[in-house]
């Protein structure tokens, strides 16, 4: 295969016959076509995805991906997978060599000039043009396409129609608008599309060279190819957006909110805030306590402080005095279990000046001798009458207005909940937490609210975050009880560029399943809306602001207000729920 002479109509489609001689000295130094040649003929005899293996080997070239991610590839039907395009040719190889390990027919859209580049895949592209003028001719392209997807034969697009570039010194490398064609494709198919990230960037003189004139970019796509040796590309693959979310979507915007869909798999994007210095490392903790003394601590408990009592569980609420032993050893079990989602004080226990004077509401079970999970409860009329508003944990994260005082008097504050790592996949133990929540507002009809802070880990990404907030603020917020707060400091999201846009990304959220599942998309690892929070907004919480709290690894809390008049139902249906075999819970 001669690379050179086969590709020279690349050169003809932007430059006359007449020009051609002059052109092709450059246009094999700036392509590096010599090179791509030997590479090349190192693996003639191979096609298809073989041909791809091969290839990304002798470049050295890694391809990340998620197994899991992998998974969400429909493995039966048709469905049109939509891709960013950074780098040009290795887009597509890496597309096809991923997306083919679980549909080996899968097709690539790809521009028709690089065909003499591509001819190892004849049966994995789909060759189109990307110039006006070939309008017409694309219509049957289109319908080729269609003909594919009428057959279950999945196809990939990059939309954008051409690489992504820097349209002027400085700029940010991004794709181009996503072309309509695209669209029509999308709306005469109706079937689901999958977003399809990829990581990389070309050359500065990639863009340089596009600055002097477009022919010049494209001649370099060859080189760039070359110039990716050694390197590791990333792929991540979102869930497919069913047809039917999409046409929910309003006609003008469905390709904004899918390049926003693509846009915000950007791994870059994972990462949570990064401090400026260095962090230290956390304290070690200290010591767990023995179990002896754990009984101990409870077998001094006058009968009153158990709450619920469920086969080997059982629920307690006593004051700090009470919890020599055990107090310690919530503290400990905080720091560990908080550490382990990227949150905590980093010291050897969580506690601080607010357990002198809350409640602590703790599961034991009583099979294993050992803490489960627990709260704390600050009683808002004991701490108005002694301290006022300032004496709430609230209200080190949140300046709030007097005229909140009413409220908070009829509240009881929640916080540092937690549930140790080894139970965390049983749903009973939380279930068993908030029935005795719901057996202690029982006993204190005073209190109507629940008010607390609920935590979203900095191990979400800033756009999560965003797209959380932004979503509960017009969901769950009550707009006379935030206008009476304020946080301490403020969340603020700064990206880089409006290619992932929240307000975009909203436009297919409907429910709180809906943002429970873009969440879970967008995070590495498939992490949903945290357990809490969902739960919180499961039993109608509302939340009334966020604040970004430094001292606990930049975790963004909530300000959660519930009304508790209902709680004590809904806890006992939760209850039902996930230990139906169970006799229920015994309220002491």
């Amino acid at each position: 295969m001669d690379l050179l002479s086969n590709s020279l109509p690349l050169l003809s489609h932007n430059a006359g016959p007449p020009a051609r001689p002059l052109l092709r000295p450059l246009w094999e130094w700036v392509a590096q076509l010599r090179e791509l040649q030997h590479l090349y003929e190192r693996h003639c005899h191979l096609a298809g995805r073989e041909f791809i293996d091969q290839l990304l080997r002798d470049l050295h070239i890694t391809v990340e991906y998620d197994a899991a991610e992998l998974r969400r590839v429909p493995v039966q039907g048709a469905f049109v997978a939509v891709a960013n395009h950074p780098c040009g040719i290795l887009d597509g190889l890496v597309l096809l060599y991923v997306l083919s390990e679980v549909r080996p027919e899968f097709v690539v859209v790809a521009n028709e000039l690089l065909a003499p580049l591509l001819a190892n895949l004849p049966e994995q592209l789909a060759l189109v043009s990307t110039e006006k003028k070939d309008a017409g001719r694309n219509a049957s392209k289109v319908r080729q396409l269609l003909r594919y997807l009428h057959n279950d034969i999945p196809v990939g697009l990059f939309p954008a129609g051409e690489v992504a570039h820097r349209t002027a010194p400085f700029r940010p490398l991004l794709d181009r608008d996503w072309n309509p064609t695209a669209g029509r494709l999308l709306e005469a198919a109706r079937v689901p599309v999958l977003p399809v990230w990829l990581s990389g960037k070309n050359s500065t003189s990639f863009s340089l060279l596009g600055l002097v004139h477009p022919l010049l970019r494209t001649a370099r796509l060859p080189a760039e190819l070359l110039n990716k040796r050694g390197q590791t590309v990333r792929l991540r693959i979102g869930k497919p957006v069913p047809a039917s979310e999409l046409a929910a979507v309003p006609a003008t915007d469905r390709l904004l909110y899918l390049r926003a869909r693509v846009y915000a798999l950007d791994a870059s994007l994972a990462a949570g805030a990064r401090p400026l210095l260095p962090v230290l490392p956390p304290a070690a903790l200290v010591p767990e306590t023995p179990a002896a003394a754990l009984e101990a601590d409870i077998d001094a408990l006058r009968p009153s402080r158990c709450l619920v009592r469920c086969q080997q569980w059982e629920v307690y609420v006593a004051k700090k005095a009470e919890l020599p032993h055990i107090l310690p050893e919530i503290g400990r079990l905080r720091e560990l279990t908080f550490r382990g989602v990227g949150e905590g004080t980093n010291r050897p226990a969580d506690l601080d000046q607010y357990d002198d004077y809350y409640r602590h509401l703790f599961l034991y079970d009583r099979a294993r001798r050992c803490i489960v999970g627990a709260y704390r409860i600050g009683r808002g009329r004991s701490i108005m009458r002694e301290l006022g508003k300032r004496g709430f944990y609230l209200h080190s994260l949140f300046r709030m207005r007097k005229q909140l005082a009413p409220l908070l008097r009829e509240s009881l504050e929640l916080g540092r909940s937690f549930v140790r790592a080894e139970y965390q996949k049983q749903p009973l133990p939380l279930a068993l937490l908030w029935s005795g929540i719901a057996e202690y507002i029982a006993r204190h009809p005073e209190y109507r609210y629940l008010i607390g802070p609920v935590s979203i880990s900095n191990r979400f990404s800033a756009l999560s975050k965003e797209v959380m907030v932004a979503y509960l603020q017009q969901h769950f917020s009550d707009a006379s009880l935030a206008a009476l707060v304020r946080p301490r400091k403020q969340f603020r999201y700064r990206p880089l560029a409006d290619t992932a846009s929240p307000a975009v990304l909203q436009m297919g959220l409907h429910t709180l399943h809906d943002l429970h599942r873009l969440i879970a998309e967008l995070e590495p690892g498939g992490s949903g809306l945290p357990v809490l929070l969902r739960q919180y907004l499961r039993q109608n919480a509302r939340i009334i602001g966020f604040n970004l709290d430094p001292g606990f690894n930049n975790t963004l809390d909530g300000f959660m207000v519930l009304d508790a008049r209902e709680l004590p139902a809904r806890t006992h249906d939760l209850l039902s729920r996930y230990a139906p075999e169970l006799p229920g819970a015994e309220a002491e």
